[in-house]
């Protein structure tokens, strides 16, 4: 089952969802004043590389990557490339096998997408396709490889795609209490995504030790509906880099249950 909750928050959601928890991590709650949130880099380091695993039941059931790769240049603007990699396990594949990777090229100055590229193999299902953003005239255009398709669509300016908002929100300056709002385009709709920050606490990772962090609460809206499909909670280290260093999503099904997706390297 794919959780859009989670595509549109943080990492693309290639992974299977469980029924348990994982004990891989711990959870340490603190005062606010107990932990400042620093000021974000002003800017992304390339060569940058955070590797994930996703847990049910105890059990590994996929990895993902994600990679700023370099700065380059698309439709005349500089731009940082950034790759998001999923993958299922051996033992996932033999119920839902996952092999993606995703591309997003973000103005380096703007912060938001100029195309996003991405390669799916999820089951017997295939995509291969790409989404060029016309940020300024509030135009974007999709196009398959597989069949040639072209769509076109209106968007919101300055809108994100579900990668690009990860970085969105690490760059961007927040205040504990706020709320921090961005639109998503994803599957050729127009989502509003507001990320509210929570609690924060000391976030112990097996084989990656404590970090300092703090909690966002995504929450996405289609035409004023509310997503209600999953509960998702992401923790960021609460220092100047602001890595995504854990995820737990609780899904509204009641057998469907909690997936965790982990850091597990910082490159």
């Amino acid at each position: 089952m794919k959780l859009k909750a989670i595509l549109i928050v943080i990492i693309p959601a290639f992974f299977i969802s469980g029924c348990g928890v994982t004990s891989s991590y711990k959870i340490k709650e603190k005062k606010p004043e107990e932990i400042k949130i620093e000021a974000p880099k002003p800017q992304l380091r390339v060569g940058e590389k955070f590797t994930y695993k996703a847990e049910w039941m105890g059990m590994d059931v996929g990895f993902a990557t994600l990679l700023v790769k370099e700065i380059t240049e698309l439709n005349g603007r500089e731009v940082y490339h950034i790759v998001a990699k999923a993958n299922t396990t051996s033992f996932a594949a033999k119920l839902f096998p996952v092999e993606d990777e995703i591309s997003t090229y973000i103005d380096t100055k703007e912060l938001y997408p100029i195309r996003f590229d991405k390669k799916q193999k999820e089951g017997k299902k295939i995509r291969d396709e790409y989404v060029d953003f016309d940020q300024e005239n509030g135009r974007a255009v999709s196009v398959s490889r597989v069949t040639n398709e072209k769509k076109e669509f209106n968007i919101p300016k300055g809108v994100h795609d579900p990668v690009s908002c990860i970085y969105y929100f690490r760059l961007s300056d927040i205040k504990p209490g706020e709320a921090l709002f961005a639109n998503v385009h994803l599957d050729d709709k127009n989502w509003f995504l507001e990320t509210k920050i929570g609690d924060r606490g000391i976030i112990k990772i097996k084989n990656l030790g404590n970090w300092q962090a703090f909690m966002a609460q995504p929450m996405s809206w289609f035409q004023g509906e509310l997503n209600k499909n999953a509960k998702v909670s992401i923790w960021f280290s609460a220092d100047e880099q602001r890595i995504p260093i854990l995820i737990v999503v609780q899904s509204s099904i009641p057998f469907v249950g909690t997936v965790t997706v982990t850091l597990q390297k910082v490159e």
